[in-house]
C-alpha cells in the first residue's frame, strides 16, 4: 500500500468513533456513516461496528397515503447501503434524548436528510427511536426503527435543536 492509499483509508475513519465508550459516540457514527457524497456508498466498515450482530431495522415510508413497513436484518441493511449512489445522502440529527440504564440504552433522534450537504432545507426529516446494547465496552445498535415525516403530520420535538455540521 502506498503512502497516499494509506493516508486516505486513514481519513476515512478520523471522524468516526470506532470502538465508542458512549452511546453519543456510537449515534454519532450512525449518523456519519450513512452519511456520503454522490458516487459513494455508506461506510460498510463503521456501520458494521455501530450494528450489533443480530441487529434488526424496521423503517415506514408513505407511498401512496399508506404507511409501509419495511423490516430488515443487519446484514440485509447493510447490503443495501453498500451500493455506490448517483447522489448523495447526508445524515444531520437535529434532536436527541437518551435514556440509559446499565447496559441498556434508548435514543429519540430527528433527523434531517439531505442529497447535498450544503443545501439549506433538508429532503425529508425523519424520527427514530434506537435501543442500544453495551457489548463489552462498545455500544452496538441492537434496533432501529425509522419513519420519515408524512407531509401532513410534521415532526415536532421539545428537544433543543442541534446544529447540523
Amino acid at each position: 500500500m502506498s503512502i497516499k492509499q494509506l493516508i486516505f483509508v486513514l481519513s476515512l475513519f478520523q471522524s468516526f468513533n470506532l470502538n465508542a465508550k458512549t452511546v453519543e459516540a456510537s449515534m454519532d457514527d450512525l449518523w456519519s456513516g450513512l452519511s456520503h457524497a454522490a458516487n459513494e456508498a455508506a461506510n460498510i466498515a463503521v456501520l458494521d461496528d455501530v450494528f450489533h450482530s443480530t441487529a434488526t431495522i424496521y423503517g415506514v415510508r408513505y407511498q401512496q397515503q399508506a404507511a409501509n413497513l419495511r423490516v430488515l436484518t443487519r446484514d440485509e441493511f447493510l447490503s443495501s447501503l453498500a451500493k455506490v449512489r448517483d447522489t448523495g445522502f447526508y445524515e444531520c440529527e437535529i434532536a436527541r434524548k437518551i435514556i440509559q440504564y446499565d447496559r441498556f440504552a434508548t435514543v429519540y433522534s430527528v433527523v434531517e436528510s439531505r442529497t447535498d450537504k450544503a443545501q439549506t432545507h433538508p429532503d425529508f426529516t425523519g424520527v427514530n427511536s434506537v435501543q442500544l446494547y453495551k457489548d463489552d465496552d462498545r455500544w452496538r445498535i441492537v434496533s432501529l426503527y425509522y419513519q420519515v415525516e408524512h407531509p401532513s403530520i410534521p415532526i415536532e420535538s421539545t428537544l433543543p435543536k442541534r446544529d447540523c455540521k
